[in-house]
């Protein structure tokens, strides 16, 4: 009999299984104009749980629409990648 291989739960990551574009529309406006915000922060900007917004927060990173920094004392902001920004003004701006 084959055996096998589990998978160290340290090592799944967690992805979205479907997107919520009221959610995206959110966080993209809420970058828009209120760029270079910690995750936690957003977070609670944003009404959502902090693993929520890890995840939508990864997927707007792997398509570019937002860029990761660090702030002098070496926390993770989050910002709009130019990428998002046009995205932005394209799809959301009249709202």
């Amino acid at each position: 009999m084959k055996r096998e291989k589990m998978e160290n739960p340290s090592q799944i990551k967690r992805q979205l299984k479907r997107i919520d574009w009221k959610i995206v529309r959110r966080v993209i406006a809420f970058l828009y104009y209120d760029g270079g915000i910690k995750k936690t922060n957003m977070a609670m900007k944003c009404t959502m749980s902090y693993d929520r917004c890890v995840l939508y927060l990864d997927w707007l990173n792997a398509i570019d629409l937002i860029k990761k920094g660090l702030d002098e004392d070496g926390f993770e902001l989050i910002s709009l990648s130019d990428k998002g920004i046009e995205f932005y003004k394209r799809n959301f701006e009249d709202i």
